[in-house]
């Protein structure tokens, strides 16, 4: 059906393929990893009771992107006005929306930036452009498409400066 040059490319973007999207879900684990730990001590710090568990509840549920973090922050107010009062969950909640404004603003595109050689601040665009054209889907598979869009555009330059030649 394709000529051998035509295989071999194809097998070439899908392999390099399934390596942006699995280098993506890698440095997004690794986000809420971070983002798990950092919550855990300033819960600790606030005296939170189940810092801990809470800080990586909030970790794990920063993987679904936008809802994640609301959900898993919402949760985290109600356990601590439950065990710690009104105070400690006001201090809580703002402690812990700051921490997740630090993590979308800089932390994970930093992560995701150097795990896919792509600038934080094409991160941050793409997310936003691709969430506002696509909703949720869009904000999540924002990264790695502009990755492969990436790929295909230097292989195109590379392409072309080799006709040069």
């Amino acid at each position: 059906m394709f000529n051998t040059n035509a295989y071999h490319a194809i097998g070439k973007y899908f392999k390099e393929s399934n390596e942006i999207f699995f280098k993506f879900i890698s440095s997004q684990l690794l986000d809420g990893i971070v983002v798990g730990i950092l919550t855990s001590i300033a819960m600790s710090i606030l005296h939170v009771k189940y810092a801990v568990l809470l800080g990586f509840m909030i970790g794990i549920f920063n993987l679904i992107p936008y809802f994640g973090a609301i959900i898993a922050v919402i949760i985290a107010v109600i356990i601590t006005l439950l065990t710690g009062g009104i105070s400690q969950a006001i201090w809580m909640a703002i402690v812990v929306i700051i921490l997740q404004q630090i993590d979308a603003n800089i932390i994970n595109p930093k992560i995701t930036g150097s795990s896919l050689k792509i600038s934080p601040i094409l991160i941050i665009f793409s997310v936003t452009v691709f969430g506002s054209y696509f909703g949720i889907i869009g904000m999540f598979l924002a990264v790695p498409i502009v990755a492969i869009i990436k790929l295909l555009i230097l292989d195109y330059i590379k392409y072309k400066e080799e006709l040069k030649e």
